[in-house]
């Protein structure tokens, strides 16, 4: 059997090596941890955009059921309110816009718009009804 021994210039990891170690850990870290909080904000930011496309398209399909002639040009604005994880009551405003084309078109714009983290945000989609 043979014994091993262990020289004596064979010290463990000084003060200074296991602190640098230590801060070079924090900073990887600290950039996981901004990595997770872009995704978590880019996330809401298509979570919020997804739903004003949908009210979009509901607002859209109400317009279309309504009957030609009672489809008057103007412009009509409605809020609507809508929860998301831990935010209640989060405001989208609808904008309908009906223009005559002529006396058998109507164009139908709908824009929903909303603010995010100070930034305002839109989605707009449009349509053509005419006279059945």
């Amino acid at each position: 059997m043979m014994l091993t021994i262990a020289s004596a210039d064979k010290r463990g990891f000084s003060q200074v090596e296991i602190m640098i170690s230590l801060v070079l850990l924090l900073l990887v870290f600290l950039a996981l941890a901004q990595t997770a909080l872009v995704s978590i904000d880019s996330n809401m930011a298509n979570v919020l955009r997804d739903d004003a496309v949908s009210i979009a398209e509901m607002k859209m399909n109400e317009a279309r059921n309504v009957d030609f002639d009672t489809l008057l040009a103007g412009i009509t604005t409605e809020t609507v309110n809508r929860d998301f994880r831990n935010i209640t009551d989060f405001q989208f405003t609808s904008t309908r816009t009906v223009t005559d084309l002529n006396s058998s078109n109507k164009q139908i714009d709908i824009t929903v718009t909303w603010n995010w983290k100070g930034n305002p945000y839109t989605h707009t989609i449009t349509t053509i009804v005419r006279r059945s």
